[in-house]
């Protein structure tokens, strides 16, 4: 019999848009960062990327604000911020077509101008910058193998971080990965990924590995958090899984209903990075 728990958030702001959620982010010191657009559809495939304005909101302490970004030539999928408050936005997608090679990561400043533009490779799936501003960036399957134009892929590693100009400065050895479908950087000494084929989740100190995990029961999840009762994961689409600790092994043991403060569950997009959860209902955003 699998078990319901209760997971009580108790911080709120209201928060209703006439715009469309694009995607979002929990920056290393907790910030809630959200993409949002008037764009009904979104065309990964489509060369050249048509210029859209994007909507960013930044949430902390119940206070949000927003910064227009205009005639961006890319589709944002990933979003951080550098610890001088810049934004970096990216599109998982990358064309390599020989002579010229997108520049899939950008980077501007609160008032909307563009600092800069680099490469990142293809098959993104999540970035997440730590307090030292390096790029800690996973890949799914095409990111490793080639796609999309690329014979020798920037991911092949499956996981790699870079400086805040777009340079390689390490990347994950030995791992073979297939897809790293999971990334939570805690901060510069404490990296957590999740990887197929092997289903491990592996902790890095210092880019070096400190501990690895077998994870029994799932066909493997992008966001996941700790807390003191074990492991938080989204095992699928606002559907949260507690995972308890066997020594190296980690099981699911229960499902996880969100409530609020007056026991109504809670259902909405969930976002989760070091011990950081947010949830944005239908009006409110609840953290905990």
């Amino acid at each position: 019999m699998i078990k319901i728990e209760k997971l009580q958030l108790q911080n709120n702001m209201d928060f209703i848009s006439s715009l469309h959620f694009i995607n979002g982010n929990v920056t290393v010191d907790g910030t809630l960062l959200l993409i949002e657009s008037d764009v009904l559809e979104l065309d990964y495939f489509k060369r050249p990327v048509t210029k859209n304005t994007w909507i960013i909101r930044i949430i902390k302490d119940g206070l949000m604000k927003t910064v227009e970004l205009k005639n961006v030539p890319l589709i944002p999928t990933g979003i951080d911020l550098f610890q001088d408050g810049s934004i970096l936005l990216v599109q998982s997608r990358c064309e390599n077509a020989g002579d010229r090679v997108e520049r899939n990561a950008r980077r501007y400043n609160m008032n909307g101008q563009l600092i800069d533009a680099f490469i990142l490779g293809d098959g993104i799936n999540t970035v997440q910058i730590d307090e030292n501003d390096t790029i800690w960036v996973s890949y799914f399957d095409e990111g490793i193998f080639g796609n999309f134009g690329w014979e020798d892929p920037i991911g092949h590693s499956g996981l790699a971080s870079f400086s805040i100009s777009g340079e390689k400065v390490w990347e994950a050895q030995g791992y073979n990965m297939a897809d790293c479908c999971g990334l939570n950087v805690t901060n510069s000494s404490n990296v957590f990924f999740h990887y197929y084929d092997d289903l491990h989740l592996v902790h890095l100190t210092n880019g070096q590995e400190a501990l690895r995990y077998q994870v029994k029961g799932s066909d493997g999840f992008d966001q996941f958090m700790f807390d003191e009762y074990g492991l938080i994961a989204e095992t699928d689409r606002q559907i949260l899984t507690r995972y308890k600790l066997n020594k190296k092994t980690f099981s699911p043991s229960d499902k996880i209903n969100m409530i609020d403060k007056e026991g109504k569950r809670i259902y909405g997009p969930i976002f989760m990075r070091g011990r950081f959860l947010y949830v944005w209902g239908s009006e409110t955003i609840y953290w905990r």
